[in-house]
């Protein structure tokens, strides 16, 4: 009998070993900061901190960080699933998850950012009043605008209507070369979703090759002292998003791996996004002189639970 008990015991430690955990794929790609693939900051952004987060605090799943070529290939592997997940998309509440229902499930809310600017040269600022209307921009057609990857519903759904994307069709879970096509047909929007997004779109817009371009404030901030271009461009609040937050979460594959994974992960936040070590990996996200309305505004997630 005692021998028996031994055998079983040796069983389930082999079974339930990490080689034979469940795996959960983190994506990773030139995203800075929210991944930062190099560098002397490689691996230090927000997103790869809360993946690390996540990591750390589910330890029955084994975890791999896959880097991607771009952000669109990173999407539409989470699409197929069975099991990718990343702590970098727009938070949506469950009654306005139907039009993702099938690509991605997603987690409650784990972290704020303050929406999109419009970012120029300021060699044309006199081209633009303030505060712009991205609508309106979208229908000059003497105005180029540069676009690099999807930015939430606010923006996306004027991105789809100015396209003539069906309004049945979510923007961002398009298949990747259906939602750029209708985009490169458009003929005043110039698309670039190579890896380095971020940078290489705001030297298009340094050298004049686009007009304006949509990015967060922290973007900027990050970015345009590595290119070291600090006096170059100037951020305008966009009317439609003006001080508007929006709210991220973890998203993983819609199947079953991916459902069982969403709720280990609430569970992780709900015990812990109040907590200061938690908080810690949002510190890219907090404007500067705008810390007290951030905190404010964090507040506010504290209380939705999926």
């Amino acid at each position: 009998m005692k021998l028996f008990f031994i055998l079983i015991f040796i069983l389930a430690a082999f079974f339930l070993s990490p080689s034979y955990a469940e795996k959960i794929i983190w994506g990773t790609t030139s995203f800075p900061p929210g991944y930062i693939i190099k560098g002397s900051d490689r691996g230090l952004g927000y997103g790869d901190q809360l993946d690390r987060y996540m990591m750390e605090k589910l330890p029955q799943y084994e975890h791999q960080i896959v880097e991607y070529p771009n952000w669109e290939r990173y999407i539409s592997t989470i699409k197929k699933g069975p099991l990718v997940c990343t702590s970098l998309f727009f938070y949506r509440p469950p009654e306005l998850r139907e039009t993702i229902k099938g690509s991605m499930l997603l987690s409650a809310p784990n972290g704020i950012f303050f929406l999109h600017d419009v970012i120029i040269s300021k060699k044309k600022q006199d081209l633009f009043a303030e505060p712009v209307s991205f609508k309106t921009l979208l229908n000059n057609p003497s105005l180029t605008f540069g676009y690099n990857r999807p930015y939430g519903i606010i923006y996306d759904k004027i991105l789809s209507q100015y396209a003539g994307i069906p309004e049945d069709q979510e923007f961002a879970t398009l298949p990747a070369y259906t939602r750029l096509k209708y985009l490169r047909d458009t003929k005043n929007i110039v698309v670039r979703t190579s890896s380095n997004m971020i940078t290489g779109m705001l030297k298009m817009l340094a050298a004049g090759k686009v007009d304006y371009i949509l990015e967060y404030e922290f973007m900027v901030r990050y970015h345009k002292k590595r290119l070291k271009l600090a006096d170059e461009f100037v951020m305008l609040p966009v009317s439609e998003g003006k001080n508007a937050v929006a709210r991220l979460a973890y998203a993983c594959s819609d199947s079953p791996q991916g459902e069982k994974a969403i709720a280990a992960i609430n569970k992780v936040l709900l015990q812990n996004r109040n907590r200061e070590r938690y908080k810690k990996n949002l510190d890219y996200l907090v404007p500067p002189g705008r810390e007290a309305l951030y905190w404010r505004e964090y507040e506010k997630i504290l209380n939705i639970d999926r």
